[in-house]
């Protein structure tokens, strides 16, 4: 995230930038992405998911952007700051802690809403895989992902940690293949319709 970090050094004195990385599989496997990206900002760790739990979040990268109330300003959504627009945005809130008209009028009619039962299971099952992991059982970790995925087959947190533990260069040897990830998918999907 070279343009985050380009951006935390010009505005780092006026906003607090936080990077959670959400990975199952703990902190080791998460560090070396951090330490890559070469970030002075705060990183954390979300292991078992409770910030996208909180706001209904089922792919990464997102951006969420909270005031100093801990108020959500902008809906949760995909971020680039390379992107002049939401770049220019963000200055203006930062800079005159004015929300920018088009976060509030992207927020018209959102609601937050409560998991359903399909996507509480699949999220027990996920909680579960994190145990299993940590319990050194990893092919019964990838079992339940599965059970869960099949659950939730919208939840691309669920997906990507299932992805990663079963083809792990696929994501930690150097770039992400997003191709891969889209085909695999699809034959996912095709395996669903049966």
């Amino acid at each position: 995230m070279p343009g985050w970090q380009a951006f935390y050094q010009e505005y780092g004195e006026q906003v607090e930038v936080v990077v959670i990385a959400q990975d199952a599989q703990g902190a080791e496997v998460a560090r070396p992405w951090v330490e890559k990206a070469g970030g002075t900002y705060r990183a954390l760790l979300d292991q078992h998911n409770a910030v996208g739990k909180a706001y209904n979040v089922k792919f990464v990268p997102v951006g969420i952007f909270v005031d100093e109330e801990g108020r959500l300003v902008r809906s949760v959504g995909s971020v680039n700051i390379d992107n002049e627009t939401l770049r220019g945005e963000l200055v203006e809130w930062i800079t005159t802690g004015a929300i920018p008209g088009a976060w509030r009028d992207g927020d018209k009619g959102a609601k937050p809403r409560a998991l359903t039962a399909d996507e509480q299971e699949a999220d027990a099952i996920f909680q579960r895989a994190i145990v299993l992991l940590k319990q050194g059982k990893r092919e019964d970790a990838i079992a339940e992902l599965k059970r869960a995925y099949v659950l939730d087959p919208k939840n691309w947190l669920i997906r990507k940690q299932l992805w990663a533990i079963e083809n792990p260069g696929m994501f930690y040897d150097g770039k992400v293949d997003y191709r891969w990830q889209k085909e695999q998918m699809a034959r996912e999907d095709e395996e669903l319709k049966k």
